[in-house]
């Protein structure tokens, strides 16, 4: 097997290390709380469990994001899981200067978040702690409700696009 290993004592470059966590996959969800009466959302490539006594789940969000400072003052958020076939609905709450609910169906939470119609799992948090950590805020957050809405294989982010999940095989 041959194996490459970069070693360095400086700090890693950015584009080298981004270039490989082209590698990893993960996990795409889409963030939304309410402000100021309205909705607000955006596209998280870093949702993943922390701990299930209490229910407690994370997500990274890029400090120059223009969208998060106007959630980051909600106390409560909704994490909507995208199906394998939805890349386009998250592409569509990344994009600036558009209105990423034109168009979008979805319900109030109970404390008036938005579950969106087209998610299969919606996690509904209480802020539970942030931190800046690099360039990131990691946000926690303790889940009060969960609803699997449908089962479908989800939305992964690999290598620069969306995997085609369709041709999974069970071991």
């Amino acid at each position: 097997m041959n194996q490459h290993v970069a070693r360095t004592d400086a700090t890693v470059d950015p584009t080298t290390f981004r270039r490989s966590m082209r590698h990893v996959p993960t996990p795409v969800a889409i963030v939304a709380t309410t402000a100021e009466g309205k909705p607000v959302g955006l596209t998280v490539g870093s949702f993943t469990s922390v701990s299930l006594e209490p229910a407690l789940v994370t997500f990274f969000v890029d400090k120059q994001s223009t969208t998060w400072p106007r959630m980051e003052h909600s106390d409560t958020f909704t994490i909507n899981i995208l199906g394998h076939d939805k890349g386009e609905r998250c592409r569509s709450f990344s994009g600036k200067g558009v209105d990423r609910f034109a168009g979008v169906e979805w319900t109030p939470s109970d404390k008036g978040d938005p579950v969106l119609a087209e998610a299969s799992v919606v996690f509904e948090c209480a802020k539970h702690s942030t931190r800046v950590l690099g360039d990131h805020v990691q946000v926690v957050g303790e889940v009060r409700k969960l609803h699997v809405l449908r089962e479908e294989l989800p939305l992964v982010y690999h290598g620069g696009t969306f995997l085609n999940l369709d041709h999974l095989i069970s071991v």
